[in-house]
């Protein structure tokens, strides 16, 4: 699949975000940052802090105040540039769908109403299963994959969209390693060429391999800034705890 690199500086920013759910708790405390793209962008905390509620509201799939805009405008104005994975629990494996039809499902948001698929972009989708290594896999249906398999056809999907903005939600949540790998190596290689990529993600020992730039949240945000400069021991208890453990023996 052939991409352009697009210059263009990227920015999502964040202003006194909250978001309160209906039993008075609140998952975000006045969140305020600025993430500059292109990027990949790791957001991390312990369960239950926020980091896919930060996702959520910046798609406008959750009630929450404050302001939130991407380049400067609204980020609900912004949804047809944004591909999102949710988690993989959340999506339901039963669905009669094979893996061609479902990488097709990422040329929606760039069709006009009713508008079927066309011939160029089920020649995309050809090329998306190419680079994910499932080509061979197309004719099956998604429930018949590994939990890995079925990752890589979600980031097909995504390559598919050609979105300029990549939210991931735990994408390498039981996996096997060759999909993990074959996914990291993708999105750097997106990274590279002008996207900006968000990912919820909780193996503390992967972090700096995997991204350039953190958000660390406990409800409330703990550090922003690049991997190098905010990911230390000082942030990492104050956003989990005195007996955190990074094992970094593989």
């Amino acid at each position: 699949m052939i991409y352009l690199r697009r210059e263009v500086m990227e920015m999502i920013e964040c202003q006194n975000v909250s978001v309160m759910y209906n039993n008075e708790v609140e998952a975000l405390k006045k969140v305020s940052l600025t993430i500059m793209g292109p990027t990949i962008t790791g957001i991390i905390g312990p369960n239950g802090s926020g980091k896919s509620t930060l996702l959520k509201a910046i798609l406008g799939m959750t009630r929450s105040t404050g302001k939130i805009s991407i380049n400067g405008v609204s980020s609900k104005k912004m949804l047809k540039k944004i591909a999102y994975v949710a988690q993989k629990n959340l999506i339901d494996l039963s669905f009669p769908i094979t893996v061609r039809e479902c990488v097709a499902l990422g040329t929606l948001p760039n069709l006009g109403l009713f508008k079927s698929v066309r011939k160029e972009d089920w020649r995309r989708v050809e090329r998306a299963l190419e680079v994910i290594g499932l080509r061979k896999e197309q004719e099956r249906q998604i429930g018949a994959l590994s939990g890995g398999q079925f990752q890589r056809v979600l980031i097909a999907r995504c390559l598919v969209q050609d979105a300029d903005y990549l939210f991931l939600d735990e994408p390498f949540v039981g996996i096997d390693m060759v999909s993990e790998n074959i996914i990291i190596k993708i999105l750097k290689d997106l990274k590279k060429r002008g996207k900006t990529i968000l990912i919820v993600h909780h193996d503390l020992s992967k972090v700096e391999d995997y991204f350039d730039q953190l958000v660390m949240l406990n409800n409330k945000i703990i550090a922003v800034g690049a991997t190098s400069n905010v990911f230390n021991m000082q942030n990492l208890k104050r956003a989990y705890g005195e007996n955190i453990f990074i094992d970094r023996s593989e």
